[in-house]
């Protein structure tokens, strides 16, 4: 394949099987429920894209149990079916989700790649899962302490740099994955798992971190939540590409490039999504951003003083008819993801050839970026 033929976009020759399992770090007492998407058998060519086939949940923000037919949603893969023999281990990438988040929000994700030959673990982060971070707030209202919010945010983001050489060590001893040359992708709060995660292991070798939380923004308006972790010495030097969106409402495109600009990675950049906010990078994302207004709302009302100024980011939140759609954009990032772990995980040499042009190469997925090439502050 050359770089002229080069197609990340396309989903890949292997069928998704997808499975669920609970992983016990005894050492820090702590539990996470993981979804495991990989590539399975022949048997299933066809059956990860057929409604009838594939498997079907109840999303994070249901009530297991008592939720209706209605609610159910799909994704691509079908449940429990027969992993893929490979002559060699699969190369791992983990996929952490964001704040009031879920292990099954970027199924369009963790499938695609898994359609490409990687296996995709992506958690149930303790702490900051939908049902625990809506009981943190239901704790908190109707007036809240910005100090407990700020404690929130900085306890999970300690306990994140603990999952990360959990979660890979844990990948090698249970799957079929190579211990080594590991990617690390995911949103918001995911993103910052993606940024910090060389600072917990010297296995990360790509970065793929999506609008990663940072304290240069308006949650936060500069208080020390974020930064200092991200910014702690690197255990390695991963190929570290940032995806942005340039209407963001919640971490805005100036703080990811002043972020960027201090990470001692020596191959970085922006890539920074037009018409685009915050919550472009999950499964529904028309249906998810009329919930984050409404979300961010209802922060706002419980610390109208700070922490941050998330008035203005309810204020900030766009409505869908002006931004870029759902598809478009998934398709988007699919791509981008895909290209660069190829580049960096697999030395693929007609993908590295074709992400130096990112802006070009993504224009063939219908959309309009811009990649800043960010040097050192």
């Amino acid at each position: 394949m050359t770089p002229e033929t080069y197609d990340p976009f396309t989903r890949g020759p292997f069928p998704v099987g997808v499975e669920t399992q609970t992983w016990t770090d005894a050492a820090r007492e702590r539990t996470l429920t993981v979804e495991i998407w990989y590539p399975c058998t022949d048997a299933y060519v066809g059956q990860d894209l057929d409604p009838a086939a594939m498997d079907w949940f109840v999303p994070g923000w249901a009530a297991d149990g008592v939720s209706t037919p209605e609610e159910l949603v799909p994704q691509q893969a079908v449940r429990d079916a027969e992993w893929r023999a490979a002559e060699e281990p699969f190369p791992l990438v983990l996929l952490i989700h964001g704040w009031a988040g879920f292990r099954r929000e970027s199924t369009f994700l963790g499938t695609h790649l898994a359609s490409h030959g990687y296996v995709v673990v992506s958690p149930d982060v303790g702490g900051t899962t939908f049902p625990e971070v809506d009981a943190f707030l239901a704790q908190q209202e109707p007036l809240g302490d910005p100090e407990a919010l700020l404690r929130h945010a900085r306890d999970n983001a300690e306990a994140r740099v603990g999952d990360i050489p959990f979660l890979i060590s844990e990948s090698v001893v249970r799957l079929p994955v190579r211990d080594g040359r590991v990617g690390v992708t995911g949103a918001s709060f995911g993103g910052y798992s993606s940024l910090v995660s060389p600072t917990a292991d010297s296995r990360v070798s790509a970065v793929a971190a999506m609008c990663p939380a940072n304290d240069d923004s308006p949650i936060v308006q500069g208080s020390q939540v974020f930064n200092d972790l991200i910014l702690a010495p690197w255990l390695s030097d991963p190929a570290t590409m940032i995806l942005a969106a340039d209407r963001d409402s919640l971490l805005p495109l100036y703080g990811q490039l002043t972020l960027a600009a201090q990470l001692p990675a020596s191959r970085k950049r922006v890539v920074s999504l037009a018409r685009a906010d915050h919550n472009h990078f999950v499964d529904d994302i028309e249906l998810g951003q009329a919930w984050m207004g409404e979300f961010v709302g209802r922060v706002a009302q419980i610390f109208p003083e700070g922490p941050g100024d998330w008035p203005l980011v309810a204020r900030s939140v766009q409505p869908m008819e002006r931004l870029v759609p759902g598809a478009t954009a998934k398709r988007a990032w699919q791509g981008a993801v895909l290209a660069h772990f190829h580049a960096w995980l697999r030395d693929d040499l007609a993908a590295r050839e074709a992400i130096r042009d990112m802006d070009t190469l993504l224009s063939t997925a219908g959309v309009e970026t811009h990649t800043y090439e960010v040097g050192h502050a």
